[in-house]
């Protein structure tokens, strides 16, 4: 029996890894030639920025209605329904002509995405043995990653022969073609409820349904901070993501397209992240927010160090590396705090809803810093101060986590 729940955790893995990778696709694509899209309807970086704003406002309040609807009908019609949202909306912006529509249809394509990851994870929490729950995760989340390579590596060559909304129209493709291999395989690995019985009531303590169970009023307080953690972690992962390119075009004078091609360094360290700090959780017993504490100081100490090195000298290769590190600790906080820490209410039916507002808490995160660090880039005409704001945010970040340790670990014991 054991090898058959093996089979299925693998096939579940790598089947979410597609989706959640072609997600990123048909989500990151418009942000990934955004220094294209500048040029070519002759605006500027903050002009633009409402578009990826609302797609990142929308994803977030999508979450939180999404997680919650998660625990209340089957996650497999929820995550059916965002991927064809977000193919339609892929396609739409083939069309759109103007700023203000754009933004329409990108607002909406957050919503569809926001579909999808609620109903994954309850769907691993509810189909997958636990001791198989960070297999899965971890490579789920890889998904985002490869996503983000794929997108930072082809782009720049598809923009020399294609317009960008062709190359969107191309990704809206791609998504048709795994919502049908979803659609075919969802059956066969989701369609045995007696499985799904099964693994809730190992999941409730003491044979009671999970539903049945009332989550603690004190979890309350370290919630919070978790939640002040992830929106800090969201500025820094996307906001750094998004204007690296105009950061290595205006700083060192890079040609646009290697701008845009470089940041898949962004996305290599992410990958190495994960692996790393499943490592550092594992060693750290499973204490996920202190461990979130000590990946904040690192990003603490890369921040810093790209704040000098570009005040006082300049390096193209260093200030990449830096912040491939910057970035790729803020995907280890992503894990800790959005993948991990749902689990722990497994026992009480709310698994999807807390992944829900959990996740939403990035991109309220991010919503601020696309805007906000592009803003300041061009209010004080330098980069420098949004450096030094970097800094300022991982530190915030390190002192939240720290407050929750004490409550938060007080919840996991019981």
């Amino acid at each position: 029996m054991g090898s058959v729940v093996q089979k299925r955790t693998k096939q579940i893995a790598w089947l979410f890894l597609l989706i959640y990778c072609t997600s990123y696709v048909m989500r990151i694509n418009f942000a990934v030639m955004l220094v294209r899209v500048c040029s070519d309807m002759a605006l500027g970086k903050s002009d633009l920025a409402i578009v990826v704003t609302a797609l990142t406002v929308a994803y977030g309040v999508g979450q939180i209605a999404s997680g919650f609807i998660g625990d209340k009908i089957k996650p497999q019609y929820l995550l059916t329904g965002g991927l064809i949202l977000a193919v339609i909306c892929n396609v739409a912006m083939f069309f759109c002509q103007t700023v203000p529509v754009m933004t329409v249809a990108w607002a909406v394509n957050g919503l569809a995405h926001a579909m999808l990851w609620p109903p994954m994870v309850r769907m691993i929490s509810a189909y997958v043995p636990s001791d198989d729950y960070g297999y899965t995760t971890v490579r789920a989340s890889w998904g985002s990653s490869i996503g983000t390579i794929l997108m930072y590596l082809i782009c720049p060559i598809l923009l020399s022969f294609m317009g960008w909304r062709t190359i969107i129209l191309c990704c809206a493709g791609m998504g048709a073609i795994v919502l049908v291999i979803w659609l075919a395989l969802s059956p066969k690995l989701f369609g045995d409820e007696h499985l799904l019985i099964k693994v809730e009531k190992v999941a409730a303590s003491d044979g009671k349904k999970a539903s049945a169970l009332s989550i603690p009023r004190f979890v309350i307080f370290p919630i919070v901070f978790i939640m002040l953690g992830i929106v800090l972690q969201g500025m820094m992962r996307d906001g750094v993501t998004t204007w690296m390119p105009s950061f290595l075009l205006e700083t060192f004078n890079l040609p646009e397209d290697m701008s845009i091609m470089a940041t898949v360094i962004l996305a290599v360290f992410s990958m190495i992240s994960f692996w790393l700090v499943d490592k550092l959780y594992v060693w750290m017993r499973r204490r996920e927010v202190a461990c979130a504490a000590v990946v904040f100081g690192i990003a603490t100490v890369s921040a810093a160090a790209l704040y000098v090195l570009n005040k006082f000298t300049s390096s193209v290769v260093g200030s990449m590396l830096l912040m491939a590190v910057l970035v790729g600790c803020m995907h280890g906080v992503n894990f800790l705090l959005i993948v991990v820490v749902p689990k722990n209410f497994a026992k009480y039916g709310k698994v999807s809803t807390m992944s829900g507002i959990l996740n939403s808490c990035t991109y309220v995160g991010a919503a601020i810093a696309t805007s906000g660090f592009a803003a300041l880039a061009e209010a004080t005409n330098s980069w420098t101060p949004t450096l030094f704001v970097w800094i300022m945010i991982c530190l915030a970040g390190v002192a939240v986590c720290a407050i929750a340790m004490p409550t938060w670990r007080k919840f996991q014991d019981r």
